[in-house]
């Protein structure tokens, strides 16, 4: 009986209602981040039979071949859609187009084909992103399956009601594309696959958003748990009853706070470099990825990670000047502890998202309401520097350094007032008379 008595109530302390709430949240956070993965996810699969070609060749054979995937893909809900592409500038062919990717038959495909011999196809593919649910296709597969029919149709039927095939027609019906690819991303192109392209970047893609959140965990639990505890335990009345100004004390608090936060981001630009670095030299060798992946830009040199690093420096202080008022609310050390609840929840929502989804693809009433966290561009910060979106680092940077503004402001308030000893979530302390 003894026993029941101490783990039920040991259950009550921890089953808490900042636990329960704790779980309520984070079950929306996910179900959140699940929703907007998923409408990425039937985004991609409502493209993926759509096809952009451009036709050099141009001849009998090729125009039944695109009547034939006209015929296919329409069963599938999907479309042929035929440009023009006049140079081997992809990125503004493509931007002109207003297309995510083309296949272009050269000139000499028909040739090949009633020669028996593999046809060259090229493909070219545009990344504007590296979040894993917007590139679950690159759509060359789907490209060469489709081709490969296409020219297995027109060539049974131009030829097997004249006689058998022969042996060699036959082998070369087995493969009859050969393909090419080549990826764009910003204005620049290279001919390399863009499911490689991603190979290489998953690393990055991966490591960027787990450091970024925990940097912003780890400096917002720091002085929230530094101010609480200094208030539980009395000591911030007496610091403030110094003879200092409360000016002097919040500012020497934020600045070694700041301090810190800006050795962490230091120290991971530092250490992401030299991962990226150690990543290209293991697989660069004679495949000439490196060189491609440094063409394409997404590589980051000294600038743009100096620029990463100062929206992650940001996001820090906004974070450690939003821990500095939650800090002040703290009633005891358990309440401290739910505090972070906040940060943890809107630091979780762009970190999840980040991995797996374009978040400037996404409706805009998701899309804006992701951009008003802060700290979503420094999850962006990296994806933005590689491909060129200058617009929203910019934009970001601007309504971050309004933001960490508006905070401090508020953490002045608060600090010059004596509402810093009255101040609780949840109600006023019971005090024994």
């Amino acid at each position: 009986m003894k026993f029941r008595t101490l783990f039920f109530k040991e259950l009550r302390e921890m089953l808490s209602a900042q636990t329960i709430l704790v779980m309520v949240i984070s079950v929306f956070v996910l179900a959140f981040a699940g929703k907007a993965m998923s409408k990425a996810v039937e985004d991609n699969a409502e493209t993926m039979m759509d096809l952009t070609i451009c036709d050099r060749d141009d001849t009998e054979f090729t125009r039944n071949m695109l009547k034939f995937l006209r015929s296919n893909l329409a069963q599938l809900d999907g479309e042929v859609t035929v440009i023009d592409v006049t140079t081997d500038d992809y990125a503004a062919e493509l931007k002109k187009a207003d297309a995510k990717s083309v296949i272009i038959i050269p000139e000499g495909f028909t040739e090949s084909v009633q020669n028996s011999e593999p046809a060259t196809v090229k493909f070219v593919q545009r990344l504007s992103s590296l979040a894993t649910f917007s590139n679950l296709n690159t759509g060359s597969q789907v490209a060469v399956e489709y081709l490969s029919a296409a020219v297995k149709d027109v060539v049974f039927s131009a030829k097997v009601a004249g006689g058998k095939l022969t042996n060699t027609e036959v082998s070369f019906l087995n493969d009859p594309i050969h393909l090419e690819e080549s990826t764009v991303v910003a204005d620049k192109s290279e001919d390399i696959s863009a499911s490689i392209v991603m190979s290489l970047c998953s690393a990055q893609n991966m490591v960027v958003p787990i450091m970024m959140f925990v940097l912003v965990m780890m400096s917002s639990n720091m002085i929230l748990n530094a101010v609480s505890t200094e208030k539980i335990d009395k000591t911030l009345e007496t610091l403030l009853s110094a003879p200092i100004s409360r000016l002097s004390v919040i500012a020497a608090k934020m600045l070694s706070a700041a301090v810190v936060a800006a050795m962490q981001a230091a120290v991971y630009m530092i250490g992401a470099r030299s991962m990226m670095n150690g990543v290209l030299d293991n697989v660069s060798g004679d495949t000439g990825y490196s060189e491609a992946m440094k063409n394409l830009g997404l590589t980051m040199d000294a600038g743009q990670y100096v620029m990463v690093g100062i929206q992650m420096f940001l996001s820090i202080l906004i974070a450690l000047s939003i821990s500095l008022v939650l800090g002040v609310l703290a009633r005891d050390s358990k309440s401290a502890q739910t505090l972070t609840l906040p940060i943890m929840m809107f630091t979780m929502i762009p970190y999840m998202l980040s991995m797996f989804v374009d978040i400037r693809t996404m409706s805009p009433m998701v899309k804006y309401f992701v951009y008003a966290i802060p700290f979503s561009h420094a999850f962006m910060a990296s994806e933005n520097a590689m491909f060129g979106n200058t617009a929203l680092y910019i934009g970001g940077l601007i309504y971050q350094t309004i933001f960490l503004a508006v905070c401090m402001f508020i953490a002045l308030r608060i600090f010059m007032s004596d509402r810093i000893f009255t101040m609780t979530l949840g109600g006023k302390k019971k005090v024994n008379l």
